[in-house]
């Protein structure tokens, strides 16, 4: 049944690749057959031909309308009770609005979006759901009430536009019907309002707003549909049969249609749509250079500027991040840099990819054959198109900072360039290639991983994105050559003026260079072996602590939790899987050259196994590396170190512990310290303790970010012990540090007849210091130093809250308070996570795998 399960889970992954794609081909299809009369030429007079006037109408109607799309989302912060101020409002709702218009998904992409930047506004996951639902019910009421009315009473006969296989589907239910149900559902929604009922959606109770915010929805949604639709009105020729009330419907029909197919801002899908509906009152080159152009004023020109808007954010958040984190010194832009590159090499290679499908200039190519051989223009149609591909691919790698996509994309863009120019002299697009290969040469720095390409991981997202752009070059190609009579003799075609002959060639080497690749990536998986550690791996960690400063690695000696180890099996990570997502727990242990490359391979194997990438418990050390993946970090409280130099027992700051030890001393007990190998034969003694120490806890042995009574685990480590002349009444093992840097403890037990903590603590930081420790970590203290002003992160407010005042929980500020005593010095920790819904859900998997996770000074009070 599991292997049934997995079997159908991949196939609905491919499914959902390969969906969008199909229905992106079949709408191109679709389109070519509107277009076969066509010429590329026509379409671009036809587009020079509109007038200014109404391209500056349709930028202000855009403009109007993004600015009403605005408006849904203040609307939503008042409903909610949330003070949020408008230009937070604006910022926030254009970004997720622009992108999500154009990259489809809406309702994820927004999502996630809006998650995202109103969650660094301090805002709770349930205001923030109410806001997407408040948002997504805008739009559909808006999208009811002009549907509704349109098809009520202005019908229009669906025959008449569309093709017969749409007529079909479409005619056992009328307009008219369709209209008057949604003015139904509408009408039910107004009667929640005024009834003031809540509704339920994904067990979230959602409040129905008041009937004066209800009809403030329907006025702005309303105004924007109508803003929309009248931007195609404009731009299309006059047509006195032609009214804008026919074009409203038309564009709610194909908007409707485009959201449904799945594909990115619908396109293609939105305009072959179109194309039917207008068909009887316009020429087709009319319709197309119209609905170009409002694909670009409407979709392309806002997607720019709010992509632009969320570097610029994501820029300034991580800016001030970093100073507060301590590393000022990062350069913020070095997040970003990789992928600004990426995205520019994305587009050179459609750049190329397109310049190959089209048509060359006839003088240009008769020029050429002056100075170019003909078996080297061939060759160059050929590797043009399949360095374009290269180009889409190495995109991918580029985003990952992949030091080898460094060096090919500025290998790959110079020949693109040279081969731009061999092929037909296309000097726009060399001088694109160009242009970018002299941008990137001097950003090495940003690219430091020295990885495999054929080990990097395709997002969904990615593989669609390269999908419908060669679908693209394939369609764009055959209606450009589609006057050329198809034989096989064109194959073998070979001359200046044999473009199609080329065309069909780069076609069939695109597909075996992709072939080639799949094949190699196949056998040459990046799949470890995972599973837990044997007694080798177990050795070779404890060889790597040894070399190691920091002690918290000694978790890895439990056993419990996987082991990746870099290249030079000089460092490791050690990690937990929970639901989807990888935690690992702290930063990676060692001194390798390679922890770098070990943070991205642990963050690369989650992907390939469709799981989220989690670093739990992580200090400063590492934070440019998570920043890099993507992650958000949010701080989780801070550990608290004692500089053993300056304590002392002496003065009046040391009396409180001069009197702990004195005392508890007097009663008969004292302090000892077991080597390894002396643990074994006080394991039953020990035992004892134990089990007695989880009765009184009323618990059971946890583990992951905690070590649990192990014989094996044990016998690692010195133990410290107190004990009396009758028995061991506590004891913990000690983690040392190589360097004699630091020591701490994990696992302390105690039985009902030990005396205080403070005296096993105080001899152990008297032991430390005797044998020349710099310093004894008390490990972290939950919550603490969480900043609680008006906008802080929510985790920050919600953690300081309970810090605050949850001492029925837990005593988190007594805890602090206590380990304040010995004067340590604080350092923060910190979860490195996803962002968006993800941030939820892989903190509810961290809950799943740490619950139940003891310090050990809790058991102090």
């Amino acid at each position: 049944m599991k292997q049934n399960g997995s079997i159908r889970e991949k196939a609905l992954k491919i499914v959902s690749y390969l969906l969008p794609g199909i229905i992106f081909a079949l709408a191109l299809w679709t389109l070519d057959q509107q277009l076969h009369h066509l010429r590329s030429s026509y379409i671009l007079k036809s587009i020079a031909s509109v007038p200014l006037s109404h391209i500056g109408i349709a930028v202000f109607f855009t403009i109007l309308s993004y600015a009403v799309l605005t408006g849904y989302d203040y609307l939503a912060t008042r409903h909610i009770n949330h003070p949020l101020s408008y230009k937070q409002v604006v910022r926030s709702s254009f970004i997720s609005t622009s992108i999500s218009y154009s990259t489809g998904f809406n309702f994820l992409t927004g999502s996630s979006l809006r998650y995202r930047l109103y969650s660094m506004y301090g805002l709770t996951f349930l205001e923030i759901w109410e806001i997407i639902v408040f948002c997504i019910s805008t739009f559909w009421i808006g999208f009811c009430f002009i549907t509704g009315l349109l098809f009520t009473f202005y019908p229009v006969k669906l025959p008449d536009y569309t093709p017969e296989v749409l007529v079909t589907v479409a005619a056992p239910v009328s307009l008219e019907i369709i209209g008057i149900l949604l003015l139904l559902l509408l009408a039910a929604y107004f009667f929640l309002s005024f009834r003031k009922r809540d509704i339920e959606i994904m067990g979230s109770r959602i409040r129905v707003p008041e009937p004066k915010i209800a009809f403030l929805q329907l006025a702005l949604s309303s105004t924007n549909y109508l803003l929309s639709g009248s931007i195609i009105y404009f731009l299309l020729p006059s047509n006195p049969q032609l009214t804008l009330l026919h074009v409203l419907v038309f564009f709610v029909l194909a908007q409707l249609i485009g959201m449904i197919s799945t594909v990115p801002g619908g396109l293609v899908v939105f305009e072959t749509t179109m194309l039917f509906m207008l068909g009887p009152y316009f020429a087709t080159v009319e319709i197309l250079s119209s609905l170009l152009i409002f694909r670009a004023v409407y979709y392309f020109l806002p997607f720019l500027l709010g992509f632009l808007a969320l570097i610029f954010h994501e820029f300034e958040g991580r800016k001030e991040f970093l100073k507060k984190a301590g590393k000022a010194t990062y350069s913020s832009f070095s997040e970003v840099t990789p992928q600004v590159f990426s995205i520019l090499i994305f587009l050179g290679g459609i750049s190329l990819l397109f310049s190959g499908a089209l048509p060359s200039n006839p003088q240009y190519l008769r020029e050429l054959t002056y100075i170019v051989p003909l078996p080297l223009i061939e060759a160059s149609r050929l590797f043009g198109s399949i360095i374009g591909v290269l180009l889409l691919l190495l995109a991918n790698g580029l985003w990952k900072r992949i030091d080898g996509a460094y060096v090919l994309s500025l290998i790959v863009l110079l020949l693109g360039g040279v081969v731009a120019l061999l092929k037909d002299f296309d000097y726009h697009v060399a001088a694109v290639l160009f242009a970018l290969s002299v941008l990137l040469f001097p950003s090495r720095k940003h690219f430091y991983r020295k990885s495999s390409l054929l080990h990097q991981s395709f997002s969904r997202e990615n593989i669609i994105a390269i999908i419908l752009v060669l679908v693209s070059f394939i369609w764009l190609g055959f209606f450009s050559y589609r006057n050329v009579e198809y034989s096989n003799e064109l194959w073998w075609q070979f001359g200046v003026n044999s473009q199609a002959s080329s065309f069909l060639r780069a076609v069939v080497g695109i597909f075996f260079l992709l072939l080639v690749l799949g094949v190699m990536k196949m056998l040459s998986p990046f799949s470890r072996d995972i599973h837990l550690p044997g007694p080798e791996e177990l050795e070779l960690a404890k060889m790597i602590l040894g070399e190691s400063p920091e002690t918290w690695g000694n978790l890895a000696l439990t056993g419990d939790k996987y082991l990746l180890f870099d290249d030079e099996k000089k460092a490791f990570l050690m990690y937990g899987v929970s639901g989807k997502s990888w935690i690992a727990m702290g930063d990676p242990v060692g001194k390798s050259g390679q922890i770098k490359e070990l943070i991205w391979d642990f963050y690369e194997m989650s992907k390939l196994h469709q799981g989220r990438a989690v670093f739990y418990e992580v200090s400063e050390k590492y934070i440019p590396i998570y920043l890099d993946l993507g992650l958000t970090l949010i701080k989780i409280g801070e550990e608290a170190k004692v500089p053993l130099e300056s304590f002392t027992l002496e003065g009046s700051t040391g009396k409180d512990f001069r009197y702990a030890v004195k005392n508890v001393e007097k009663k008969g007990y004292w302090f000892e310290i077991i080597q390894p190998e002396g643990v074994i034969a006080l394991i039953s003694e020990l035992k004892q303790v134990s089990d007695t120490w989880l009765e009184m806890k009323t618990g059971k042995e946890k583990g992951f970010s905690v070590g649990f009574f192990d014989e094996k685990y044990l016998s690692n480590f010195p133990l410290a012990i107190v004990r009396n002349e009758e028995e061991i009444v506590a004891f913990a093992n000690i983690w040392t540090g190589a360097g004699t840097e630091e020591f701490s403890i994990d696992l302390m037990r105690h039985n009902s007849s030990a005396p205080a903590m403070d005296y096993l603590f105080v001899k152990l930081i008297l032991w430390g210091k005797e044998n020349r420790f710099k310093h004894f970590s008390l490990g972290m203290a939950p919550l603490s130093g969480l900043e609680n002003r008006q906008f802080a992160p929510l985790w920050h407010k919600v953690g300081a809250l309970i810090f605050a005042n949850g001492d029925y929980i837990y005593n988190y500020k007594g805890l602090r308070a206590y380990k304040e005593k010995f004067n340590p010095v604080w350092s923060p920790k910190y979860i490195a996570l996803p962002t968006g819904f993800k941030k939820s859900l892989a903190l509810k998997d961290i809950a799943t795998l740490v619950s139940g996770m003891k310090d050990p000074f809790k058991d102090i009070f």
